[in-house]
């Protein structure tokens, strides 16, 4: 039998500071999530909650920027590593191979993942999963799924 889906928790953000402390609030809060996968459209804010998760590790929110180019930047001096993936780029599951996914995986590390459903293979079931959509007022909606895919 398959496990149902986690439920949902929805959080509302007015501003790019209510967006950094959801992402810090919701690492706090599941300390043993070695995976985040960040869904949302250009400009949804997946980069500010990326600041939010990384500040809880150790990380300064300034040092964290979009690798839209780089693919992954480390950041090491916190807590534990903390590797951030912006995957827009990616247009095949072949290309992830030079990542170096699984070594991120052998050192423990939290491992952040911007346009996660180009992972192909290498996604992981028990990531929590945040989806951050633009509401009309300007605000966002940020939709939490712990485990979401395994548990």
């Amino acid at each position: 039998m398959t496990a149902a889906p986690a439920a949902a928790d929805s959080v509302a953000s007015r501003s790019p500071e209510d967006t950094l402390e959801a992402g810090a609030r919701l690492a706090a809060r599941e300390p043993a999530c070695r995976a985040f996968y960040l869904e949302g459209d250009l400009g949804a804010g997946k980069t500010v909650f990326a600041k939010g998760l990384a500040r809880h590790y150790g990380v300064d929110p300034r040092q964290v920027t979009s690798p839209t180019f780089a693919l992954v930047s480390r950041y090491g001096e916190g807590a534990r590593p903390v590797y951030h993936l912006d995957l827009y780029r990616i247009e095949h599951a072949a290309e992830l191979r030079e990542l170096g996914l699984e070594e991120m995986e052998e050192e423990d590390a939290v491992v952040i993942v911007e346009w996660p459903e180009r992972l192909g293979p290498y996604r992981r079931a028990d990531a929590t999963r945040v989806r951050l959509l633009r509401e009309a007022d300007g605000a966002r909606r940020i939709e939490i799924r712990v485990g979401a895919e395994g548990r």
